[in-house]
């Protein structure tokens, strides 16, 4: 009988979203058989299962009838959206509502409430990352994550999405604004990097923001080694809110030795936590150039301050990915279903 039983959400975002990031977490500390993945329409099939933990993908086309082929102790839903809020159908929300108040993301905000209990979920790693910092270490030993000149002040790179929280109509373009900030004062910071907007989108975007052209990234995509190199030479990382709070570009920018000037997080939580006290966080529509000129100042005068925030991820993380021999994400991950 596996423990964990995990049922498909039926999102188009693709096998992480629908339940394959998810699974992989729990396999990284459970045995084969204690972790099974199957589709809502397996149940409609085959024998009863029996589980400890259900856990139900969202949003899902699953009818109630159908859960009678599963013994379970305790139902779990969660959700791989980058979307504030429940993910549920006004069909499924009055049965799935009976059936559990446990409900996971990525990221929850303290904001939010619904009548659940919010939880948070295990984000895929990129195989990219743990493999740079693998052998930075094992090629530089104590060098790392300092093994270059840091010349650029500032940098981000990334798409130009925009957050929405709650919303399903007032978007926030945090992004467009932090790099009009950072390119009124050309000249003050060096700055790598710039927005990524696919050329069928363009038009679109200058129509609403008539200084595009000065934000956008050179056309050419980069690898990720190329990506890592450039946040290996800087100082500063951006982390602007997108479709959401947190991005990978949080982590990533923590491994490769740069301070964050971060979106307010504080309000925030993500099942792998960040140094909060070591980020220079701003409000949303506050001036981003201050936390600049402020994490600039601070990691002169704290040189290890970098260090402590690999430090504090490494107590969850084996060199940007999960592992058996850290646990405590594990444990912390199933303390937040206990009622």
């Amino acid at each position: 009988m596996p423990r964990f039983l995990i049922v498909r959400s039926d999102t188009k975002w693709g096998r992480g979203a629908r339940g394959a990031n998810l699974f992989r977490f729990l396999r990284t500390f459970h045995a084969r058989g204690e972790v099974e993945m199957i589709e809502a329409t397996d149940l409609e099939r085959g024998p009863v299962r029996e589980t400890d933990l259900l856990f139900l993908g969202m949003p899902t086309n699953l009818q109630q009838d159908q859960l009678t082929k599963v013994r379970f102790r305790q139902a779990v839903l969660f959700d791989y959206s980058d979307f504030g809020g429940p993910a549920w159908s006004p069909e499924t929300e009055t049965w799935l509502r009976l059936l559990t108040d446990i409900y996971l993301k990525p990221w929850v905000e303290d904001s939010w409430d619904f009548g659940l209990r919010w939880g948070t979920l295990p984000i895929r790693r990129y195989p990219g990352l743990t493999w740079h910092v693998k052998l930075l270490r094992r090629l530089t030993r104590g060098r790392y994550p300092d093994l270059c000149q840091r010349d650029h002040d500032v940098s981000f790179l990334g798409n130009c999405t925009s957050y929405r929280g709650l919303s399903a109509v007032h978007r926030y373009h945090q992004r467009i604004d932090w790099l009009r900030e950072v390119h009124q004062c050309a000249g003050r910071f060096s700055f790598w990097g710039g927005l990524q907007v696919p050329t069928a989108n363009q038009a679109q975007l200058q129509s609403q923001f008539n200084d595009l052209p000065n934000l956008l990234a050179p056309s050419r995509r980069l690898l990720f080694s190329q990506f890592f190199y450039n946040l290996l030479r800087s100082k500063i990382v951006l982390t602007p809110a997108g479709n959401a709070r947190w991005s990978y570009r949080h982590y990533e920018a923590i491994y490769a030795g740069a301070l964050l000037v971060s979106t307010d997080f504080r309000q925030t939580r993500t099942l792998i936590p960040l140094p909060l006290d070591n980020v220079l966080h701003v409000a949303d529509h506050d001036s981003v150039v201050p936390a600049i000129d402020a994490a600039l100042e601070r990691r002169e005068r704290e040189p290890g301050l970098t260090r402590q925030n690999i430090d504090f991820l490494e107590q969850y993380l084996q060199d940007g990915d999960y592992h058996r021999s850290k646990p405590r994400i594990m444990d912390e991950f199933l303390a937040q279903l206990v009622g």
